[in-house]
């Protein structure tokens, strides 16, 4: 008797298809190809249908507890339970519209996609546009000629606080070979003001610590609103930047 993948596994699949192993066995098994189109199809009704219902009451939650051990909220949840009463899925959000070949940085250089789901579905974020300050975010990163590199993804607001978005542990940094939405996502602290995202990518290991030193070197009002490039970064990291701008 053909053993079949656990849910476990096919949640491995969806988030990298290439890693997981399970490709000879669903092109050969259709019992686990319907698994896994019904496994899509919940996923894609969370997104539509759940998250939007949800997400208010979970931050209206996440207010009144006062656990602000962060100033970001990094949640992930298998598609089994997505009916539960969560603010981020983890696996992939339907691909954002895409961005320039130039956005965020030189021709073919590092590039970063921050998009949210609203009222009319999932959009991406321009640099610099208007979001609400509880948003729901989630990210896509395209390296560029520095493949594959370790990533970090902070944030610095205009109080000079800085947050660790991606990854959330470990100290090298994730490696990344290709464009990728990152598992989880985000969702913003509630405060109004000016939030800027960095995403830098080394060829070599690099640890926060360091990449920490460079933003908040940059943590000025004004670097904040104009972008400044990160200094004191690994010779040949690339970094790629979003401007947020939190208002109701």
């Amino acid at each position: 008797m053909k053993k079949h993948p656990s849910e476990l596994a096919m949640e491995a699949y969806l988030l990298d298809p290439e890693r997981s192993g399970l490709s000879g066995h669903l092109d050969d098994c259709h019992v686990c190809k319907a698994r896994l189109a019904r496994m899509e199809k919940e996923g894609e009704d969370f997104r539509r249908f759940v998250l939007p219902a949800t997400l208010d009451k979970v931050l209206e939650a996440s207010s009144a507890s006062r656990l602000r051990w962060t100033r970001w909220v990094m949640v992930a949840v298998p598609a089994m339970a997505a009916a539960a009463a969560v603010a981020i899925a983890v696996r992939p959000a339907p691909r954002p519209a895409e961005p320039p070949p130039d956005y965020l940085g030189e021709k073919g250089g590092l590039g970063l996609t921050v998009y949210t789901t609203t009222e009319k579905g999932t959009t991406d974020v321009p640099d610099g546009a208007k979001i609400n300050p509880s948003a729901a975010l989630r990210f896509s990163v395209r390296p560029g000629a520095t493949k594959p590199c370790h990533l970090w993804l902070v944030s610095v607001d205009e109080a000079g606080q800085v947050s660790r978005i991606y990854p959330t542990r470990g100290d090298k940094g994730a490696q990344i070979t290709q464009k990728t939405p990152l598992p989880g996502g985000a969702v913003l602290d509630g405060k109004t003001g000016l939030e800027r995202l960095y995403a830098v990518c080394s060829p070599e290991p690099i640890a926060y610590g360091q990449v920490e030193s460079a933003v908040r070197a940059s943590a000025s009002p004004e670097s904040i609103r104009k972008g400044t490039l990160l200094a004191g970064l690994p010779k040949g990291a690339a970094q790629a930047t979003v401007l947020l701008d939190k208002k109701p």
